[in-house]
C-alpha cells in the first residue's frame, strides 16, 4: 500500500468486513472519506442486485470512534467505520 492509501473497514452487523482502500490525498474532511466509503458499499450492493441490503445500507450512518481526520493522515493502520451506535 502506498503512503497515502488507507484501508477503511466496516464495523457493522450487516456489512462487517467490507473494506475500501482510499487515497487520502483527494479528501479534505473525514466526512468526505466516509461518504466515499458509504457510496462504494451502496454501489456494490446495487450492482449485485442486493435490494434489501441496499435499502438497509441507505439508512446507515457510518462514523469513526478511534480517529480524527488528522489521525488518518499520520497512521497507516486500518480504520474501522461504525454504523451501529
Amino acid at each position: 500500500m502506498s503512503g497515502y492509501n488507507r484501508k477503511f473497514i466496516a464495523s457493522s452487523d450487516l456489512f462487517w468486513g467490507f473494506e475500501v482502500i482510499i487515497d487520502i490525498r483527494y479528501y479534505e474532511t473525514f466526512e468526505e472519506i466516509i461518504t466515499h466509503f458509504h457510496n462504494e458499499l451502496l454501489s456494490l450492493l446495487k450492482n449485485n442486485n442486493l435490494v434489501v441490503l441496499y435499502e438497509k445500507c441507505q439508512k446507515c450512518k457510518f462514523h469513526c470512534h478511534t480517529h480524527t481526520f488528522e489521525d488518518i493522515l499520520l497512521t497507516e493502520k486500518d480504520i474501522y467505520l461504525c454504523d451501529h451506535c
